[in-house]
């Protein structure tokens, strides 16, 4: 056995491991490749939802300054981070349908993935937007959307509200109505 000299040995030890890093690195730049030019469209959904939610939170803190600070938190930044993975799979695995499952060109199944969180994403912004805003438009919109505002409180909505302030119920309606 001929002894490889330490210094030998260093070199070709880091040698591999630039050529691994170099062929992985190609083979994630060739999976992604296909699916580049719709992350952007993703990633902006994405930036407009955060600003939303920070502005909500801002909005939360303005009204209730004991329960909320206003401030984005690190915890969101696992959650943003872990939306930008799942949308790249998705638009991955949908581009992978579109060429071998599907064999055309026309990339329907990745403009499905694409709209469909987009979709999800603006009526996430359109909630932030309405939570705890006074807009006639905003009025209207949170009859049909959930109000964001308890994420941004350490306690519910429901507990802050005066009574005059909560939502009546259809059995509390009625009987208000029948007492009087």
């Amino acid at each position: 056995m001929i002894p490889i000299p330490l210094n030998d040995f260093g070199m070709t030890f880091r040698s591999k491991i630039v050529q691994y890093l170099s062929s992985i690195a190609g083979g994630l730049l060739l999976a992604f490749e296909t699916s580049i030019v719709f992350l952007v469209p993703c990633f902006i959904a994405i930036l407009l939802d955060v600003i939303t939610a920070y502005s909500l939170g801002r909005r939360v803190h303005r009204k209730y300054p004991n329960q909320s600070d206003g401030k984005f938190k690190s915890v969101h930044k696992f959650q943003i981070i872990y939306t930008m993975i799942i949308i790249f799979m998705c638009i991955m695995l949908a581009s992978y349908v579109d060429e071998l499952v599907i064999k055309g060109d026309d990339g329907f199944a990745v403009r499905f993935v694409v709209g469909v969180f987009l979709f999800y994403e603006t009526w996430s912004c359109l909630e932030n937007w309405s939570s705890e805003n006074d807009n006639k438009i905003a009025k209207a919109l949170q009859r049909i959307m959930v109000n964001k505002a308890e994420r941004h409180l350490d306690v519910p909505l429901s507990d802050i509200l005066l009574d005059k302030d909560k939502p009546q119920t259809e059995q509390s309606h009625d009987e208000s109505e029948s007492a009087s």
